[in-house]
């Protein structure tokens, strides 16, 4: 190859163009005698791969040097038994920290012990409140026993309510009602959705009627927000009932329906008369309550019967397009 005036001879090893010849100071590089000055060529011995021309400056080899040590310094971190359990005990101080923060925020608007009452139940509290809700003609004792500030847990109360079996309650619906339409060859992902935003939105839209009510009539009673969603969702259950009878035989829905309605309506109002209508203003109110004489008590009678006439209507608004034709 022909050295061009004023370009370099490229390495024939590298294909790199030859460097400056001023930034050389070996005289043995340059020609001598009459061409003395000119870049000799074959006095140049080959660059090493760690050199880069253009620069004049060495570089890194790929996978060499200290690359190794680099990469290697987490692993000899975690090996070090005294580093990792540090780093372990760091962790849980920060995952401890986070969830006290955590519950800290939540307290400021739900109190999470008083949740955790209405999911205090057991198997035995299970099996006798689903008979219950099926079967309520036959119960007598409908009192709820009470501590000194709060009612006893669900496992050791019958009568009290729980947020255990709604909340399993609506989940089953929800499943029983994906393979209704999948028997109808009507199920889609969306339609399931929307099912269970349909169902959850008018659950709420219950509890704020209800609670809009009890403010307006100005109805004290000890019931709280918890335990008007726990009662008005126990009609999940009989609604299961009703679906699954029109899977046996179709026309069984609409009689299942009639049961299942009753029973809960039975159900709420006799739970509730101890709550919204006692027995008498000086076993939960005192003596001198104005509240439960005259127009106070008729209030109360009608907000109890509005409660429970409303569970048939939307147990029926909530299967009809589920039951099997």
């Amino acid at each position: 190859m022909q050295q061009e005036p004023g370009n370099p001879m490229p390495y024939p090893q590298f294909g790199y163009p030859q460097p400056n010849v001023n930034t050389h100071s070996d005289p043995s590089m340059y020609m001598a005698g009459p061409q003395a000055g000119i870049y000799n060529p074959a006095a140049q011995a080959p660059l090493s791969p760690n050199y880069y021309p253009q620069q004049g400056m060495p570089f890194m080899p790929v996978g060499g040097g200290n690359e190794q040590n680099n990469f290697s310094m987490p692993t000899q971190f975690l090996q070090n038994p005294v580093m990792a359990n540090m780093a372990m005990q760091y962790g849980h101080s920060l995952m401890g920290q986070g969830k006290e923060a955590l519950d800290r925020e939540l307290n400021k608007y739900v109190s999470t012990s008083r949740i955790k009452y209405y999911f205090s139940v057991d198997t035995a509290y299970v099996a006798k409140k689903l008979a219950l809700l099926v079967f309520p003609f036959t119960h007598r004792d409908w009192s709820v026993k009470y501590n000194p500030d709060e009612p006893v847990q669900p496992r050791y109360e019958l009568n009290a309510p729980d947020l255990y079996i709604p909340a399993m309650a609506f989940v089953t619906y929800l499943l029983i009602g994906g393979v209704s339409l999948g028997i109808q060859e009507r199920f889609s992902p969306e339609g399931l959705g929307i099912q269970a935003s349909t169902a959850l939105i008018w659950a709420l839209l219950e509890v704020l009627v209800i609670w809009v009510t009890l403010y307006l009539m100005n109805i004290q009673t000890k019931l709280t927000s918890f335990d008007i969603l726990a009662f008005s969702s126990y009609k999940y259950v009989g609604m299961i009932v009703a679906v699954i009878a029109s899977f046996i035989m179709p026309s069984a829905y609409h009689l299942a329906l009639i049961y299942v309605s009753a029973a809960t309506m039975f159900f709420l109002i006799r739970s509730l008369k101890v709550q919204i209508l006692p027995e008498s203003s000086r076993d939960a109110y005192g003596e001198n309550n104005a509240s439960f004489s005259g127009e106070g008590s008729k209030r109360r009678t009608y907000l109890l019967l509005f409660m429970g006439g409303l569970q048939p209507l939307m147990m029926w608004w909530l299967t009809r397009q589920l039951a099997r034709p």
